[in-house]
């Protein structure tokens, strides 16, 4: 709704008929919203063109409602400008103003999806596309950002940065099914079959394990290279398969988490010497908080909080990376093993690394995107 403001106001203001109260709404809508800025600069462009004789403005208005009922647009008359003898040219141009605008705001919008989709979302599904079925829907995140999706069954997904999530185009039907590569939290809707009056599970492919659920909130954390996989389970409950191990289905509960080595994962399914037979390549334990503020540092990323509990600086390099877009090398690898404990929310990457650097007694270089970390 606040998008469909937005666009209205904009009209309305090059138009020349926003009021002091509106001027003062837009200007809020897009401090709120900062990508509407490079949006609404190439729509004043395009308003400040030039501006053709009246004629060709009219033929050109009907060239394009034309060239849309060609291409199957549905266009409602209803829609339409009517002509009204009696009213004033500068009326009719300034509400066929209006219109125009709001087209060239969704091409402009949607030719953005467009280029930001081809660029960066990739199909990442361990479930192999089968020829003739439609391409699943695939969305993505860029390292240094975050999203928030709506499934078509009702349940929300929150994408952490350098995260991958799929879907077919049957997904919410009998079936509801997703691969994830990267982080996700989410919160399940339950959905009764038609046909059978059961419940739908939801099930979730990640690179070692699948998560099936039923009505739930919980996260999933699979990054490719990452030496472990959870699940954290904040409410209802959860049941995991571990790939290659057909016989470990881990039920979890509320406030309990599933931390997997994936390295055992994809290890054959043989005995090591001198085991006693118990698999140790997952353990289930409980959420962890904050001593400070009793933050749920399994889920905090959601709330916009980068939260370390006493992780090595590798690991802490590995999430700053994902969480700031850069790239952290170590020039002593002794420096790796350092451990720090702290919660950052606004801070910028100069920030939180001169605090953690003020913790373990390490100092730093940038150039670009580009961090070194020595002694």
């Amino acid at each position: 709704m606040s998008k469909d403001r937005t666009w209205f106001l904009v009209g309305k203001k090059l138009a020349g008929e926003a009021s002091a109260e509106e001027l003062n709404e837009l200007e809020g809508l897009l401090r709120s919203d900062p990508d509407m800025h490079y949006a609404l600069q190439n729509i004043t462009d395009l308003w400040n063109l030039p501006t053709p004789a009246n004629n060709d403005v009219d033929d050109a208005f009907n060239r394009h409602i034309s060239r849309m009922n060609d291409a199957g647009v549905q266009w409602s008359q209803a829609d339409q400008v009517e002509y009204q003898p009696n009213e004033p040219y500068s009326q009719r141009r300034s509400r066929k103003s209006l219109f125009i605008i709001s087209i060239a705001a969704a091409v402009l919008m949607a030719a953005s999806l467009y280029w930001y989709n081809s660029v960066t979302l990739k199909t990442i599904s361990t479930r192999p596309f089968v020829a003739g079925q439609a391409a699943p829907n695939n969305i993505s995140t860029r390292n240094g950002s975050k999203t928030t999706i709506t499934l078509p069954d009702g349940s929300k997904v929150w994408l952490n940065a350098g995260s991958s999530l799929t879907y077919n185009k049957d997904f919410g039907g009998e079936i509801r099914e997703v691969d994830l590569s990267g982080e996700a939290f989410f919160e399940v809707q339950p959905a009764i079959s038609p046909s059978t009056a059961q419940r739908i599970p939801f099930i979730i492919h990640t690179r070692h394990i699948d998560v099936r659920v039923l009505g739930t909130a919980f996260n999933v954390r699979s990054y490719p290279g990452d030496k472990q996989t959870e699940t954290s389970l904040v409410h209802g409950k959860v049941e995991v398969l571990i790939h290659n191990r057909p016989d470990a289905k881990i039920v979890l509960h509320p406030n309990e988490k599933l931390v997997v080595n994936n390295e055992d994962t994809t290890a054959p399914l043989t005995a090591k010497p001198g085991a006693s037979g118990k698999e140790t390549f997952y353990s289930v334990g409980k959420l962890t908080y904050t001593n400070s503020d009793s933050i749920l540092i399994e889920t905090a990323w959601v709330q916009n909080k980068l939260v370390f509990n006493n992780e090595s600086l590798l690991e802490i390099a590995q999430k700053m990376e994902r969480w700031y877009n850069v790239e952290i090398s170590f020039k002593d690898e002794k420096i790796q093993t350092e451990r720090f404990s702290g919660t950052f929310e606004n801070e910028a990457i100069q920030q939180a690394l001169d605090y953690i650097s003020i913790a373990t007694a390490f100092h730093y270089t940038m150039q670009g995107n580009k961090i070194t970390i020595d002694r």
